[in-house]
């Protein structure tokens, strides 16, 4: 096994207080996950962190220690689970549930605080200097007007997604079997609550996808109530004003 699995999975087993015997993911992933030095490389440029997603069976995600361990300041009535009948709520469920037991790489760059007139680029935490984005390209490439992470559309968004994911394949830079996409939700909590507090530094939101039973995308914001805090999920609508949303890129097997 890879010895940053098992450093990842002492601090998991450590967060959930699960005992050494506890297996988070099967030893056949993480026997067969294999990404060439040339590949490693050029993902470091992006800034991208391979991490563990822990099984069902391991940590599964829809009981209440889950809850108060990683979404301690969202309200949830103990007594009224309607919420668990929403298609907001089926689709974060079942969209993690495919990333569960799974290696995926998260994007860790820093996310600037967002200042009046849209000028913050991701890369250092004040967000002056526009090269200090290593997807700077991209995001020009895919037409956002701003050159920044914020103020984009699904549409850009959908663009920058399918040119770096279509480019890096062509150019063997992609891990085998895996695709480019936005940082998951429950990734996105899970990450950064156990593995990247420096997240939570900032007040603005953070940008979530998954697909629905019919394919088609929800989108939900992601972030933070307090500093240490990664409590705050909403699904939002694709036409929706997204100024003041920012987001982190992942790699997630197809």
């Amino acid at each position: 096994m890879h010895e940053w699995i098992t450093e990842k999975e002492n601090k998991l087993r450590e967060f959930f207080a699960l005992d050494s015997k506890t297996e988070l993911i099967s030893c056949e992933t993480a026997e067969v996950f294999d990404v060439s030095s040339s590949v490693s490389e050029h993902l470091k440029r992006f800034n991208i962190e391979w991490h563990i997603v822990p099984s069902a069976e391991a940590v599964p995600i829809d009981t209440d220690d889950y809850r108060t361990r990683l979404y301690p300041t969202l309200k949830f009535d103990a007594a009224n689970r309607e919420y668990q009948k929403t298609n907001s709520y089926k689709t974060i469920m079942s969209g993690h549930e495919r990333h569960q037991g799974k290696i995926i790489g998260v994007e860790t760059t820093p996310k600037p605080r967002y200042l009046p007139g849209n000028r913050q680029f991701y890369g250092t935490f004040y967000g002056f200097d526009s090269k200090a984005d290593p997807f700077a390209p991209y995001l020009s490439r895919a037409h956002f007007t701003s050159g920044t992470r914020y103020s984009h559309n699904y549409r850009s968004l959908r663009e920058f997604v399918n040119l770096v994911t279509k480019e890096w394949q062509e150019r063997n830079l992609m891990p085998e079997g895996y695709r480019l996409t936005i940082c998951p939700p429950v990734v996105f909590n899970l990450i950064g609550n156990v593995f990247h507090k420096e997240w939570s530094a900032t007040e603005t939101l953070e940008l979530g996808f998954y697909r629905d039973e019919h394919g088609n995308a929800k989108c939900f914001s992601v972030g933070s109530n307090a500093p240490d805090d990664f409590s705050y999920i909403h699904e939002i609508e694709t036409n929706s004003d997204w100024a003041l949303l920012g987001f982190r890129a992942a790699l997630v097997p197809e």
